[in-house]
């Protein structure tokens, strides 16, 4: 069972991390959190920039997701009922692996 942590529960770096992913989306589709936002975005950060939308994700972008991912030890992602949710690194790359091979 995935221990998820909702966002008023955060702590401040997992916090940042929500709000940086966010902002990644309003830029890319002008939404605040776009279906599949915590895969495209951890995409990038495994594989290199990439065009979002109508956002580039340069080098900077992946680097400041790293380092926010690093601070929190884990990934936000979008459940239906509990919104931005933060996962452990661990079960977030398990999560990942699970949907590349889906897809």
């Amino acid at each position: 069972m995935l221990a998820l942590i909702m966002r008023q529960d955060m702590t401040p770096s997992a916090q940042a991390l929500t709000d940086y992913m966010s902002e990644l989306s309003e830029a890319g589709y002008a939404a605040g959190w776009m279906m599949g936002l915590e895969f495209e975005l951890w995409r990038a950060v495994t594989e290199g920039p990439r065009r979002y939308g109508y956002l580039d994700i340069t080098q900077e972008h992946i680097g400041k997701l790293r380092a926010l991912s690093d601070a929190c030890g884990g990934w936000i992602v979008f459940d239906d009922q509990t919104e931005e949710t933060f996962i452990g690194l661990d079960a977030w790359q398990s999560l990942y692996q699970s949907y590349k091979h889906e897809g």
